[in-house]
């Protein structure tokens, strides 16, 4: 349905560019969309237990400060920012979807609550009959699913007032459009979260639930048979989006529950999946690991979810449907990628690094990737898919795998893996010294013939970790090339972790929160520091270092000789040594 150029370019070009008014909630052919003007009574009261909330940007926004992506906007104690001057494009999305409200009403606070209102009602007077750009189906699930999932008690304090029917009245309107548009939501966890708003909805209703909650479940369970693996991980292979999925269907189940509706089997089943691989992707310091674009979820949101999950879930050594193995020995965990990319049209933010993997210890994360959140500058969201970006061995400076190039497919399809970056198998072998893990990839075989394998053990006490990488010709293969190919292999450093090269550029001395320190060699070399950047905190990259060996291999090698193979090591520094 298209719309006179004349009256909506100048609302897309003032948002877009920060100078102008954010688009108004205008008439014409939208209007006409057979959504209807109901009064609904008011919504069944359901509180939810699960709080997630950080109070600091609760007491922001009652003050009228707005941040997000390093832009601010300051409206005032009183003021609203739905009819002024927003910073950018991005900021716009993020206030439109109220993804916020789970600071504001996550913990109890008349003010809050009363903030929220005055907030929502402004938002009902601007746009709640209908607009272009707040009214998308990804932006009227996720808005939804937080409007519905904290209406009580905040929302429903003045139920039987004139705003609080216009309230409600615009919540239906927009259920309704949701309905509507489902299946033009963005696949993968947008989808999943519209259709809990839309179950979320039946749930609220006082009358007419049946035309939301049953087919709400039943979408549902379809978004669950697609999105939730066997193991119980997210198929996108993202730590991060696998704990917002169990988010999503806790905070559901939770609401359902206070209604007395029984939510479906694969629902609940998928809840007991989805919390103990949560926990398998868990760091030393609680937060989780910043593998396939996740952010470093903090330890406070994964303890508060896996406390709302039943029973008390416990990580498991490897997922072999979602692709990852964990080592976790003494106050030493090591988490390593050994999957391959999700299928289309859930790869569009797969990372490709096959054999990556990150470390942490008691005091904290020590190797890393680079990683990523959608808070950070949108340039860099590319090249930190690369496999350059992660530590792991990277061969004539390519990805074992390619995105589409950017052009006219990527509009349509995203920007989808090309080329996969496998197949990666695995295996390991448990005894009482430590833990032996062997990897290998094939991503590189096709344009070079040769194969990474990567080899890992770790101590009982997590005090001494080994691998070895090597690159081979596969048995019964011809090779491809005779020559040597150039190949790193690099360790992105966590940047509160200060290291130093030692004179030889043999070894490295890595120390974390400046007492507990770690000396990392290699027979390989000689090793260099360069510089690094971490993106999944914050919303800019920080600098920080990583440690890179370089060598030569040859392409017709077996993986056994000093060309083709490199072993390093970490090992803790005792009182003594340090």
């Amino acid at each position: 349905m298209s719309r006179p150029t004349s009256t909506f370019a100048p609302y897309m070009a003032a948002l877009r560019h920060g100078t102008g008014k954010l688009w108004r909630n205008l008439s014409g052919p939208f209007s006409r969309l057979k959504l209807g003007h109901s009064r609904p009574k008011p919504f069944h009261v359901a509180p939810l237990k699960l709080t997630l909330g950080r109070s600091k940007t609760r007491d922001a926004i009652i003050r009228g400060q707005f941040s997000y992506a390093g832009q601010d906007l300051d409206v005032g104690v009183q003021g609203d920012p739905w009819t002024i001057a927003v910073p950018s494009t991005n900021f716009a999305r993020w206030l439109h979807s109220f993804v916020w409200l789970e600071d504001m009403l996550g913990h109890k606070s008349e003010k809050g609550h009363a903030r929220v209102r005055g907030l929502i009602d402004g938002w009902v007077m601007t746009y709640g009959e209908w607009n272009d750009f707040a009214w998308t189906p990804d932006m009227l699930g996720e808005r939804l699913f937080y409007w519905l999932a904290f209406w009580s008690p905040a929302l429903g304090q003045d139920a039987e007032s004139g705003v609080a029917e216009k309230r409600r009245a615009s919540a239906l309107r927009q259920l309704k459009a949701l309905r509507q548009s489902y299946a033009r939501t963005s696949a993968g966890l947008p989808r999943l979260r519209a259709a809990a708003a839309i179950t979320l909805g039946g749930a609220r209703l006082v009358s007419n639930s049946q035309g939301y909650l049953p087919r709400g479940l039943d979408w549902l369970d379809d978004e669950i048979e697609r999105q939730i693996l066997p193991d119980g991980g997210h198929v996108s292979r993202s730590p991060a989006q696998t704990a917002e999925a169990l988010k999503i269907l806790l905070m559901l189940d939770q609401i359902l529950q206070e209604r007395g509706v029984e939510g479906s089997r694969a629902m609940s089943r998928a809840i007991d999946r989805l919390a103990p691989i949560v926990s398998l992707f868990q760091h030393s310091d609680g937060g989780l690991a910043v593998f396939q674009g996740g952010n470093a979820v903090d330890a406070t949101t994964v303890k508060a979810l896996l406390a709302a999950a039943p029973g008390t879930p416990k990580p498991f050594g490897y997922c072999p449907h979602t692709g990852y193995q964990r080592i976790a020995l003494g106050e030493t965990t090591l988490i390593i990628d050994t999957g391959k990319a999700p299928p289309q049209p859930f790869d569009t933010q797969t990372h490709l690094a096959p054999l990556a993997f990150e470390l942490s210890t008691k005091s904290g994360r020590l190797i890393v990737s680079c990683g990523w959140n959608e808070t950070q500058p949108a340039v860099w969201r590319r090249p930190v898919r690369a496999a350059a970006a992660h530590s792991t061995l990277i061969l004539d400076d390519r990805s074992p795998g390619r995105l589409l190039p950017l052009g006219w497919k990527t509009k349509y399809l995203g920007e989808a893996v090309q080329l996969e970056p496998g197949p990666v198998k695995a295996s390991r072998k448990e005894q009482d010294s430590g833990v032996w893990l062997e990897a290998f990839h094939e991503g590189y075989r096709r344009d070079y013939g040769l194969c990474h394998r990567r080899r890992l053990f770790i101590a009982k006490l997590g005090d001494d970790i080994r691998g070895e990488d090597s690159l081979y010709l596969p048995l019964g293969s011809e090779p491809l090339r005779r020559d040597q190919i150039p190949f790193d292999i690099r360790f992105h450093i966590h940047p509160d972790v200060r290291v130093s090269l030692s004179q030889d550029q043999a070894s490295a001395l890595l120390v974390q929160d400046g007492k507990t320190g770690w000396r990392f060699r290699t027979d390989g070399g000689p090793l260099r520091i360069e510089d690094s950047v971490y993106l999944a905190e914050g919303h800019k990259p920080v600098k920080t270092k990583q440690l890179v060996i370089s060598g030569q291999a040859y392409g017709d090698s077996d993986g056994e000789s000093r060309t083709n193979r490199v072993r390093w090591s970490f090992r803790e520094l005792k009182a003594r040594e340090s």
